[in-house]
Formats: C-alpha cells, structure tokens, sequence
C-alpha cells in the first residue's frame, strides 16, 4: 500500500512539489513560533517570589539636592511615611526594583571561583512589602548597617555557581574592594517580570547614610487618589528640590507583560494566516485529483473498493507527502538543541517539533477529510460514464 501511494505521488510530481514546499515552510515557521511560545510559557509558570498587587513605587531625583542633604532629606521622609495608615509598610531601595528596566550587575568572588550576580541595594524593610520567601537564614536587621562585614543574601542559582551543595551560611565573599558575609538565601525574585529567566542574584545590605533612588511601598486597597495627592504634596514641603513621581506596580506589570504577549499575538496571526493558505491550497489539490481521477475511482470501485479504501488512498497521500517534508523540516529543526542555539534547553525545541508535527498532521487530517469521503462516495458507473 505505501509503495503504492508512492508511486501515485511520483506521478504527481510537479503538482505535489507545491505542497511539500508548503508543508516544509509551514513546519519551521511553526517550530519557530512555538518555541517562543513554550519557551516563554515555562518561564510564565515558574514562581514569581513577590506580590505586585497594591504596590506602589516613590520614584525620587535628587539632582537639585546637594549630597551633604540628602540622607537628612531621606530620614526626613521615613519618618512623614510613618504617619499615613493607608500604608501597611514601605522600604528604600535603589533603582532595579520589579518590573523597571534598570540593571545592577556587580562582579563577586569566593574561593577562585567568579560570578556575576543581579545586586540589589535594599533596607531592612524590603522583605515585608514585597513578602519574599527566604528558604534559609535571615533578612537584614538595623544593627547589620554597622558591622564590620556586612550581610548579603543570595539566591538559590548563585548557591549552586559559588557553592555547589555547600551550605554557603556564614561564609564570606569578596564583593570588590570589601568582604561580605553571607545570612541568608531565597528562592524565586523575578523582578524583571514573569516572562523573565531566573538568574543568580544578592541583596545587599547598605551602611547608615546610603541615599536610595526609590520608596516601595505595600499601600491598604482603601489608599485612593487623595490620599496619593496628599502624601506627594506633604512629602514635596520637606524637600523642594526632589522630585517624587509615583509608579504603580500593577501597571507596570502590564506594560512589561504587553512586550511578550503582543510579538506573541503577532505571530500567531502570521503563522495562523499561512496555515490557512495551506489548508486552502490542500482542499483545492484534493478537489482537483478527484475530478482529475474520477476514471481511476470508478475502476477500483468497479472491481471491488470500498468507499474506506478510496478515502483512505486519498488521505494517504497526502499524510506520506506531508510527512516527506516534516522529516526534512525536522532535520534542521533537530540542530538547534544539538548546537545550543540561543541557550535554550533541549526539551523546549523539542516540544516545539513535537506540537509542530501534530498541527500539520491534524491540519492535513481534517483537509483531507472531506475531499475524500467526497471521493469515496462517488459511484461507479457515474464516474465510468463521465470518462
């Protein structure tokens, strides 16, 4: 049976060559759409580590301020912030805070072995407004800003570069020019957004005086836009010369969430327009052989075909020259994990073949349908007389 659809299929050739093309096309562009896809939705489903809802961000510039002011300026604003009960905690911290776009990478060294971690300059605070997870040890506390070595906390991945499964509690790094002690180490703080790969990273504690870009700040549901007017002018008396604008962390997650989702939108519409194309060019090539073939129908329904053998021989045909170009369609797909490309892992361009074999087969099964069951309907003498 399948030298015998080859043999059709050869016959057919330069009216198949089409087809294969376009099942070759249509499989790399879907590979290449859902590997971005399955690619991001793993990252989409690993843990975020902080809650973004009803936060909200004192974003300050101090360009006006002369440095000598500023951690009076900044002591001057913990203490107006302490007097608003629609806020349930608020922290200082520098600018890579989630869901922005600035990064601080910082250079660290332990033992001969060198790692580049995401740092975060943060106060004591930070751990109760965004209700990070530490998987062992401890946050900062006042009395870390004076010590001699003072703390750091790392991630998990920067546990596995710089330790291995040591247990890195108490052991000290070299952060430039000073030695830090690890405290602590958490899971998950993906605050470049949800889309966003893990990486290794530390938060680091600040000595007393350190001035901070940013106010975090955890806000009651009750908080409104009076109370947002009022807190800016209070907080604009105690210092003229610092801007304060608010962020809201929801929205920030929005616009950050609309970079992936709509390239993702896009995609899909192309790859979606082009699968159409194809599935109207295989209904047209069907229709036309029936009508091509009608005297080859009628014979072998003459001498004995069922209608499932008909159909089948149909459907066959094009599953065989579907599947002559998924395998060299795979065959290049098939590098990238073997090469590495892009960094990704194996089994996500491997999924994407897989989904992508499935779509073309499942595309090719329901063209072909009806076009064949169409053929197989077609009676004999009918189709003998028509000849």
């Amino acid at each position: 049976m399948i030298k015998h659809l080859f043999k059709l299929i050869w016959n057919q050739k330069r009216k198949n060559l089409g087809l294969l093309f376009e099942f070759f096309f249509s499989f790399l562009v879907l590979f290449a759409v859902l590997t971005f896809i399955i690619y991001n939705f793993s990252r989409y489903r690993e843990p975020l580590g902080f809650d973004y809802e009803d936060r909200w961000e004192l974003n300050l510039s101090w360009n006006a301020v002369p440095e000598e002011e500023r951690a009076g300026i900044q002591e001057q604003f913990e203490g107006q912030l302490k007097n608003y009960a629609e806020i349930e905690a608020f922290s200082f911290s520098n600018g890579n805070t989630p869901y922005g776009h600035s990064t601080h990478i910082n250079g660290i060294k332990y033992e001969g072995k060198d790692a580049s971690p995401h740092v975060f300059f943060v106060d004591e605070s930070y751990l109760e407004v965004y209700d990070l997870h530490l998987t062992s040890g401890r946050w900062f506390e006042p009395a870390d800003k004076v010590s001699e070595k003072r703390p750091v906390l790392i991630n998990g991945i920067l546990q596995k570069e710089l330790f291995g499964e040591e247990n890195p509690l108490g052991k000290e790094i070299e952060y430039g020019d000073e030695i830090r002690k690890i405290i602590g180490i958490y899971d998950h703080y993906k605050y470049r957004g949800e889309f966003s790969s893990s990486s290794s990273q530390m938060f680091v504690g600040v000595a007393p005086g350190h001035v901070f870009q940013k106010i975090v700040m955890h806000i009651k549901p009750s908080a409104d836009a009076k109370f947002e007017g009022k807190m800016l002018k209070e907080l604009g008396q105690l210092a003229k010369g610092v801007t304060v604008t608010v962020s809201y962390l929801d929205e920030m997650r929005d616009n950050m969430l609309l970079q992936i989702w709509l390239p993702m939108a896009i995609f899909l519409i192309i790859s979606g327009f082009l699968i159409f194309n194809v599935a109207l060019g295989l209904f047209g090539v069907l229709w036309q052989n029936i009508n091509i073939r009608k005297g080859e129908i009628g014979v072998r329904r003459a001498v004995g075909a069922t209608q499932v053998s008909i159909a089948w021989q149909f459907i066959g045909e094009v599953l065989v020259l579907s599947s002559l170009a998924m395998i060299v369609g795979v065959f290049f797909a098939i590098q990238f994990p073997l090469l590495g490309v892009f960094g990704l892992s194996s089994w996500v361009y491997l999924s994407a073949i897989g989904a992508a074999v499935m779509v073309i087969y499942t595309l090719v099964a329901i063209c072909a349908f009806f076009p064949s069951r169409q053929a197989s309907q077609l009676h004999p003498a009918l189709a003998l007389h028509e000849e």
